[in-house]
């Protein structure tokens, strides 16, 4: 009877051994691994800092909008600087040589 209780314990105990290894190896080097956190960390602290950019772009496009609906200057400004129109009367002179 001894001898059958030392075997089940030998037994439990290469049982458990096995378990911690197997959790032991998947903590380090599976799916879901430390190295694999820091990696989606990273990711994701990327992925935040992208979207507090596009927030901000977002913003000064909202803003330029506004502008454009309500500030005659300013749709004049950008139709001088962006397409080069000039008013009746107005002279164009190319401030780049060719």
């Amino acid at each position: 009877m001894n001898t059958a209780k030392k075997f089940f314990r030998y037994l439990a105990l290469t049982l458990l051994i096995v378990v911690l290894t197997s959790l032991l190896g998947d903590i380090f080097f599976g799916q879901f691994s430390l190295q694999e956190n820091r990696k989606l960390e990273t990711l994701i602290d990327g992925k935040e800092d992208e979207l507090a950019n596009i927030v901000e772009e977002n913003e000064a496009l909202k803003e330029e909008i506004i502008l454009l609906k309500n500030n005659d200057e300013y749709v004049e400004h950008i139709a001088r600087e962006n397409l080069g129109l000039i008013k009746e009367g107005e002279e164009y002179i190319d401030e780049q040589p060719e």
